[in-house]
C-alpha cells in the first residue's frame, strides 16, 4: 500500500492504471486516484495533487512516509 508523502493517507494502488488518452495518445492517469513525482533519485507518493503541490514548493521540509 502507497501512503502519502505529505499527509500520509493512504493510496490506491490503482494508481497507475489508464484513465484515458489525449488526443495525441499520451496516457492518462486520473489524479483522483493519486498521484506522483519523481525527485532525489526516487518516486515520491501523494493522495491529491494539493499535497503534491506542498511537496514541490519545499521538497525537504515533507516528513511523512
Amino acid at each position: 500500500m502507497l501512503t502519502c508523502r505529505v499527509c500520509g493517507k493512504s493510496i490506491t494502488d490503482e494508481l497507475e492504471l489508464e484513465a484515458g488518452r489525449t488526443a495525441s495518445g499520451a496516457v492518462e492517469l486520473d489524479p483522483a486516484r493519486g498521484t506522483k513525482r519523481y525527485w532525489g533519485g526516487q518516486w515520491h507518493y501523494f493522495d491529491s495533487l494539493a499535497c503534491r503541490s506542498k511537496f514541490e514548493s519545499a521538497p525537504n521540509t515533507c516528513a511523512a512516509e
